[in-house]
């Protein structure tokens, strides 16, 4: 298991594909807990995924609400934002069941500050081999969050989490993500060389997606039903990757994959070691870890762009158009180039008799 771990991780690395594992392996161990993310180092995941909101006395505290939720703690329901962590720390939010993850095992866990669960996973990998892995961090920030008080303002929100980060990580170690495209617009303004995630819930024409932000961030994180090949492409060629949210079975992982995204987030890191990392379903190429589709009249390379055009024809943007020749002359072996035919001589881009 180890020794096919260790290839599997070199083979991601080579390739850059990014597996993500949702709030650590929530679907295998109590959520944005340390020990979800222990659990989710025992698989090949790139990234460990996980949620901040802020306590009382300004902690950075691991949770995906800003509240208790009872669903999965034993407490009533609490404002996050009223209690100071020392109140936090001692509630229980593993052992009771949770019926939406049947195979979580419940074990006693409290939210942890995200100090602290970074400082414990950093010691975990140096245990494991100096094993290297990077952090999407959610800042759970909202309008309707602050009107509601269960959280400071956006800007104390951001410089409390970017502060922990930068004195923790190194930045190419760590993204910032949020649904809150005030946060995003914020932290680039303040920090441009920290990567950053816009994640999108709900349908969208991609033309405008991006409207409210004032950049074009690294990632654009979708929920995954709502992404086709064409939104891939478009956002591709603005210089975006694609890491959709949260797919939780081996065909729709494999689909999604196929469809040429550049990461998955899933709630059950073990499934990776289920997907095919050799193989692209229908007309695809697999080229640097990810499917991509190929324009007509192309053919597969192992060279950017993962295509190249066949013979008679030359690349022109996205598309292979068919090379024009001029009249009394032929395409040479190669495909692209041409030379006259006997009895004609070449005259700037025409064929001249002799």
């Amino acid at each position: 298991m180890i020794t096919t771990l260790l290839l599997f991780l070199i083979s991601l690395q080579a390739y850059s594909f990014d597996w993500q594992g949702h709030r650590g392996a929530r679907g295998l161990y109590p959520e944005n807990t340390i020990g979800a993310m222990k659990e989710a180092l025992k698989y090949p995941v790139t990234t460990l995924e996980l949620d901040v909101v802020i306590s009382k006395d300004l902690e950075v505290v691991v949770s995906h609400q800003p509240w208790i939720n009872p669903e999965i703690c034993v407490s009533e329901k609490q404002n996050i934002f009223t209690l100071n962590y020392s109140d936090i720390v001692g509630i229980d939010c593993g052992s009771k069941f949770f019926a939406r993850f049947p195979k979580q095992q419940k074990v006693s866990e409290s939210k942890p500050r995200l100090l602290a669960l970074i400082q414990e996973t950093e010691r975990t990998l140096k245990r494991l081999e100096g094993r290297v892995v990077a952090y999407s961090v959610e800042i759970k920030s909202s309008v309707d969050g602050e009107k509601q008080k269960l959280q400071p303002d956006y800007k104390t929100f951001s410089d409390l989490v970017v502060k922990i980060l930068k004195d923790s990580l190194p930045v190419s170690r760590f993204m910032i993500q949020s649904f809150d495209w005030r946060v995003l617009n914020y932290i680039h303004e303040k920090h441009p060389e920290i990567s950053l995630v816009a994640l999108k819930k709900g349908s969208y024409k991609k033309e405008t997606v991006l409207v409210g932000l004032d950049f074009v961030p690294k990632v654009f994180s979708p929920y995954y039903k709502d992404l086709s090949e064409q939104d891939m492409a478009y956002f591709h060629k603005m210089g975006m990757k694609v890491i959709p949210w949260t797919i939780n079975t081996v065909k729709e992982i494999q689909d999604i994959k196929d469809m040429g995204v550049d990461g998955i987030i899933t709630d059950y890191p073990q499934l990776i070691m289920e997907i095919d990392q050799k193989h692209c379903r229908g007309k695809k190429h697999l080229f640097q870890g990810k499917c991509i589709t190929y324009p007509k009249h192309a053919i597969p390379s192992h060279l950017n762009p993962g295509w190249s055009c066949g013979p008679g024809y030359t690349i022109k943007r996205d598309s292979c158009i068919k090379i024009r020749v001029p009249t009394h002359s032929v395409l040479g072996a190669d495909g692209k180039t041409w030379y006259c035919k006997k009895g004609y001589v070449r005259y700037r881009s025409k064929c001249k008799k002799l």
